[in-house]
């Protein structure tokens, strides 16, 4: 998964949501922490986004976890494609 800017890395995502064959991390998505020495949740995200799967917003760059740590994406485009039903 991604780094963080604490040198830890998202752990969980849901692999049946990628972009480019990498899964997105989204909020809840757990991210490991050297510097705090342990397993924190990706808890503040962008809304700006307004992207979500599963009822979950899309995590960025930017981002930020339970223990004060920040996401640093490896990917800075998508595109992503309404599925049927979308906005209803």
């Amino acid at each position: 998964g991604d780094t963080t800017s604490h040198g830890g890395r998202v752990l969980a995502c849901d692999p049946t949501n990628t972009v480019d064959g990498k899964a997105l991390a989204l909020l809840g998505d757990m991210v490991s922490c050297p510097r705090c020495g342990g397993v924190f949740p990706i808890v503040k995200v962008k809304t700006e986004l307004h992207m979500t799967f599963n009822g979950r917003p899309v995590a960025s760059d930017g981002d930020m976890t339970a223990c004060g740590a920040t996401l640093i994406a490896s990917q800075s485009n998508a595109t992503a494609s309404p599925t049927e039903g979308a906005g209803h």
